[in-house]
């Protein structure tokens, strides 16, 4: 029986590396496939149903970076990604996760960790039609991150964007600290401060623009409302287009 019965692109141009991930993953019940360079992959992921990718980022020809862009630009191609590279400078962290990875692991690496961190994004990323969320005027489509305000697009930081989708996904009930926690910091448990001041940095921006705010239920969670709303929200979901 399959694990999370979910297709796994490997991009990685090493073959020693990308067999020893491909038999690995396969025998462990998921269904890997592979390229060796970014056009590769693009061609694979033009074809569909891949739940998640493993991305090296020295690729030829099309590089990690740029085909991480390619899936910003074109929301059909999107799945979740995990970085894969030997590259351990925090200015490669950040700008892969800039660019909408979702998560980040330095070789050399145990195929275990691998396999494990796949199948939390396999499970976040198991949307066969993620619509676009809307609060008011507000907007998120999940594919490709991109949050818009009265049509105009609305830039946030990668911590603030995650807070907002977690919160969206409630869809006016109320998020705990628990599930806010785990879509900010998965590896670990941050203070009960940072959680705060992350919530206080979307509850401005979103406030200055006229797009929501954050209300607390102190001890227990948030709740994304309109600005001058007291019930539960008018949340709706849009079909996404592919």
């Amino acid at each position: 029986m399959r694990a999370d019965g979910g297709r796994v692109l490997i991009v990685e141009d090493e073959p020693t590396i990308a067999g020893n991930l491909y038999s690995y993953l396969e025998r462990h019940g998921l269904m890997p496939d592979a390229a060796y360079d970014g056009h590769g992959a693009l061609a694979l992921l033009h074809t569909g149903g891949f739940g998640a990718m493993v991305l090296d980022l020295g690729l030829p020809g099309l590089s990690g970076m740029d085909l991480l862009r390619t899936l910003q630009r074109d929301a059909s191609l999107w799945c979740p990604v995990l970085v894969l590279t030997a590259r351990d400078r925090l200015e490669d962290r950040l700008q892969a996760f800039d660019l909408g990875a979702e998560d980040y692991l330095v070789k050399p690496f145990a195929l275990a960790e691998v396999l494990a961190r796949l199948r939390v994004l396999l499970r976040r990323g198991r949307r066969e039609d993620p619509g676009i969320m809307m609060l008011g005027e507000l907007s998120y489509d999940p594919r490709n991150h991109a949050i818009a305000m009265g049509g105009q697009s609305l830039p946030l930081p990668r911590k603030s964007r995650l807070l907002l989708e977690t919160l969206l996904r409630a869809e006016g009930h109320l998020a705990s600290q628990s599930q806010l926690k785990a879509a900010l910091w998965p590896d670990g448990p941050p203070s009960e401060r940072a959680l705060n001041d992350q919530v206080h940095l979307l509850r401005r921006r979103l406030r200055a623009v006229g797009g929501g705010d954050v209300v607390a239920a102190p001890g227990l969670g948030w709740r994304l409302v309109l600005v001058a709303e007291t019930g539960d929200g008018p949340f709706r979901s849009q079909p996404g287009s592919s």
